[in-house]
């Protein structure tokens, strides 16, 4: 109750400062949000997606196993929170039923819920990492100053060492680089990084666009299943800002007609 009464304030708020938006602006940005609901049903109700995450941490917790050590440093694992660890898919679920865009203020509002669910198998990779020797760190660009709600979440689901030193939230850049160098700085052995977004992995990707992110992809295809783990994520990501340069700054018609445009369709011949 407390995520749908703070989440329909938000609606009803971001409805009255769009109030003098154009009909044609408003049909599209719900159109936008219709186009979501097959990818959040996918998520929510197929066994398929559960059957993807928990190959994701099957395969990490293999790769977190056969990572050689390395004397005076111990393992750690870096993961990220959203759409890796925690399920947030309610958040996407209320944007498709209100036809609404991603907003900073209504994104706090969902994570000062606390109402996010863990991805199937986060919990239990995070426990054996941290009971086998490792450290875990979440670094994500959630806003630190939703990181008291944040941790109070992932403490109710059961996930270990959430600490303000090994939960690691945006504070300037989403660019995750510096807050990666930092922790091998420490001295710990970065053995494995687990995401949704290529940019979990490095800075390399970061706000660049699609070809530019699958070129990354073919470069680093070893890596992948031994130092960097990937969860479905098909409700949301980098990947769409990617499609055209400035997308975020697009009207919701500008971005329709990029969605379609990226389209690689069949000529029906």
């Amino acid at each position: 109750m407390k995520m749908t009464v703070t989440l329909l304030s938000s609606g009803l708020l971001a409805l009255a400062l769009t109030g003098c938006a154009s009909q044609p602006a408003r049909e599209a940005q719900q159109q936008l949000g219709q186009q979501s609901v097959l990818a959040v049903n996918w998520f929510q109700q197929s066994g398929e997606y559960q059957a993807l995450t928990w190959q994701a941490f099957n395969a990490a917790q293999l790769a977190f196993d056969a990572a050689p050590s390395l004397t005076g440093k111990p393992k750690a694992v870096i993961v990220d929170l959203d759409e890796t660890m925690l399920d947030n898919s309610a958040y996407s679920a209320w944007q498709a039923k209100n036809g609404q865009p991603f907003s900073a203020q209504s994104w706090s509002a969902w994570t000062r819920a606390q109402q996010a669910l863990a991805v199937p198998g986060a919990v239990d990779f995070a426990h054996y990492v941290t009971s086998h020797g490792g450290t875990l760190f979440y670094v994500s660009n959630r806003d630190q100053k939703d990181y008291e709600a944040t941790a109070a979440n992932m403490k109710q689901l059961g996930f270990p060492q959430v600490t303000p030193q090994t939960m690691r939230l945006s504070t300037d850049s989403s660019n995750k680089q510096a807050r990666f160098d930092a922790i091998q700085a420490a001295g710990y052995n970065v053995v494995l990084y687990v995401g949704d977004n290529l940019n979990d992995f490095g800075g390399a990707t970061w706000h660049q666009g699609n070809a530019q992110r699958r070129a990354f992809v073919s470069q680093n295809h070893q890596r992948f299943g031994t130092r960097f783990i990937v969860l479905p994520n098909p409700l949301y990501g980098d990947w769409e800002s990617g499609m055209a340069e400035n997308y975020n700054k697009l009207t919701p018609q500008q971005q329709l007609s990029t969605r379609e445009a990226q389209l690689r369709a069949w000529s029906g011949k």
